[in-house]
């Protein structure tokens, strides 16, 4: 029997969907192969006592107290630990944005030496800074927008002009460090910007100003390592939105998910290894979803890589797997966890 502690939860913008990742991912798993446990994390970083699966459809069901501070909660899930192997136990970290993504719990499981599922720390942190993977995409010659970031010292009138005279109207703004487009924006003009900007330093220090790039988005699922990669066919939301932002993603009715997205199998086959060439240059490991613009003219742009994706029943990165392998969701959870024991040896 293999000891699964599944974590949710965390102090990011994308709580909530963290705990649908989690629900539908310990439903997954198989109670003969796998004993789990929940660790709920809450909006300040306090991790519940660990607790058995629950029987239920609503994803709040998943929120527990903890009468601990942070250091008193993570001390009491270390001395749960403590009486597990690492040979036999494995943490699942379903955990997006901020605490999950950005290499901080990876390099806490890193320090306590247990195994786990995806990207590693320098992986989740790379792609987590929009600003610092776009400059890696950059030294690797990988099409991407035209972009300029500023802190917020140095959000003035002059950075704003910059980007004008420099990439153009319209400009996407987004936070540089945050997920589920949470805080960005499409600004037609200067008075715009400013307000876009704005907004997106409420989530991040960093802010990112990108071209917009006319084209249709599409994701990619890729899972392995260095050369041993596997890329699904691509999918897209087809959405009236400006752009794909968080409300067209999980709440408009009107949004359709095309799965695969319709395009030529020579065109498909390109973006395939566009994105496995995207996803090396980032040091990705494990598992990784890569958005892409793809335009009329048959032209590929890495928009951002999401080295924790969701793991919801409606999310692309779980539907693209089990399309690509033509397997149970089950069978994607088996690869990803033997991944993660592969990796720890």
């Amino acid at each position: 029997m293999i000891n699964v502690f599944l974590l949710c939860g965390g102090p990011s913008s994308e709580h909530d969907i963290s705990l649908r990742s989690a629900l539908n991912i310990s439903k997954s798993l198989n109670k003969n192969k796998y004993d789990t446990k929940l660790v709920y994390i809450n909006k300040e970083g306090c991790f519940s006592k660990p607790f058995n699966i629950i029987e239920t459809k609503d994803e709040f069901d998943l929120v527990k107290d903890t009468n601990k501070n942070v250091a008193g909660s993570i001390a009491e899930f270390l001395q749960v630990l403590k009486d597990y192997s690492p040979e036999n136990t494995i943490i699942i970290p379903a955990i997006h944005g901020t605490y999950g993504e950005d290499g901080t719990i990876q390099g806490f499981l890193d320090c306590i030496r247990f195994p786990y599922i995806g990207n590693g720390l320098l992986s989740s942190a790379l792609c987590m800074d929009k600003v610092t993977t776009n400059d890696i995409f950059e030294k690797n010659n990988l099409s991407q927008a035209k972009y300029l970031y500023t802190y917020k010292e140095g959000f003035d009138d002059e950075f704003m002009q910059r980007c004008i005279d420099e990439i153009d109207l319209p400009l996407i703004v987004k936070p540089s460090a945050n997920g589920s487009s949470v805080g960005v924006s499409k600004v037609e003009n200067k008075d715009e910007l400013k307000e876009a900007i704005a907004e997106a330093l409420k989530y991040d220090q960093k802010v990112l100003v990108e071209e917009l790039i006319d084209g249709q988005e599409i994701e990619i699922a890729v899972i392995g390592q260095g050369n041993n990669l596997d890329a699904s066919a691509p999918a897209a939301y087809i959405t009236n939105h400006k752009f794909l932002d968080y409300d067209a993603k999980y709440f408009d009715s009107k949004t359709i998910a095309q799965i695969p997205y319709e395009m030529e199998e020579s065109y498909k086959n390109k973006a395939k290894e566009f994105a496995k060439d995207c996803y090396r240059a980032a040091g990705c490991e494990g598992f990784a979803r890569v958005d892409i613009f793809y335009t009329k003219d048959h032209k590929f742009f890495i928009n951002e890589i999401n080295t924790f994706p969701g793991f919801t029943p409606t999310s692309f990165f779980a539907r693209l797997a089990m399309d690509m392998y033509d397997e149970s969701f089950d069978y994607v959870i088996d690869k990803l966890i033997e991944d993660g024991f592969r990796r720890f040896k």
